[in-house]
């Protein structure tokens, strides 16, 4: 019974991350058809972000069936914390976007887990 707990947020994360992979394949396409600038590959990378944590957060509130905020804030968390992870590998340690993607996958995960209650 006491790993049943973690069966929603496991599920979330999943799901999540085959939304971001998605989402970054089909940025990816577009940005490769129309020879966009290196900018627009940032833009990309946060709209995948916040997609990847609003599809998280939104199964596992679907999942769980109460506390919405609460279950899609923390799936969001546990969701940017890979993200940061990646970052960090990749030498992104200096920007300030190191510090908003906690706060936008929080934000897109808790939006995603009322979203995934209330469905």
């Amino acid at each position: 019974m006491r790993g049943k707990r973690f069966i929603p947020y496991a599920a979330g994360l999943l799901t999540g991350v085959g939304a971001l992979l998605a989402v970054c394949v089909l940025a990816a396409l577009v940005l490769s058809l129309t020879d966009s600038a290196g900018s627009a590959a940032g833009a990309a990378s946060v709209l995948a972000l916040a997609i990847g944590s609003f599809v998280s957060g939104r199964t596992a509130g679907m999942i769980k069936r109460r506390d919405g905020l609460k279950t899609g804030a923390l799936c969001g968390i546990m969701f940017s914390a890979a993200a940061m992870l990646i970052s960090l590998i990749f030498g992104e340690f200096g920007t300030i976007m190191l510090l908003l993607k906690p706060l936008l996958c929080a934000f897109f995960g808790a939006a995603g887990g009322v979203a995934g209650v209330n469905k």
